[in-house]
């Protein structure tokens, strides 16, 4: 991994004060856990687990080429890019993918009516670009391993 592909998603900046870190963790931690359990396209529903066929129809209407397939994927960013987020581990790549999926939502799917029908997935955007630009923060697995890497340079 180049220094600056490690700095992108383990990145740690000295500068910030525990306020920052602990609304770092507060942020990371529920929004980590929405995305496992608000959504609910993972867990079974009437004995079926993973994307249900609504969601699946849902994705084929938007005009996805093979729809299972992205149904999963979508699924599955949200799920494990959720656990990411509450241990902040992969924070701001688990955070990119989330920002794609609820993009998705909101723009495609919702088709950007942002007001109403789209609102939560527009915040949840917001919520993982803020995520994206501002790191795990100090109180995260990416914070370790990055003291691990500076360790292991000296």
């Amino acid at each position: 991994m180049t220094n600056q592909l490690k700095q992108f998603v383990f990145g740690y900046s000295d500068k910030f004060q525990i306020n920052h870190h602990l609304a770092c963790l507060i942020l990371r931690f529920f929004v980590g856990l929405a995305f496992c359990t608000v959504f609910e396209k993972l867990f079974p529903r009437e004995g079926i687990w993973g994307p249900q066929d609504w969601f699946i129809q849902d994705v084929a209407d938007m005009g996805f080429p093979l729809p299972l397939l992205f149904a999963w994927i979508a699924v599955l960013t949200e799920f494990v890019g959720g656990i990411l987020l509450m241990l902040g581990l992969f924070t701001r790549p688990a955070a990119l993918m989330n920002v794609i999926v609820t993009f998705v939502a909101a723009f495609i799917y919702h088709q950007g009516n942002i007001v109403k029908p789209g609102l939560t997935a527009f915040f949840f955007m917001i919520m993982c670009i803020t995520i994206l630009l501002l790191g795990a923060g100090k109180y995260s697995l990416d914070f370790l391993i990055h003291k691990k890497m500076l360790r292991e340079q000296s």
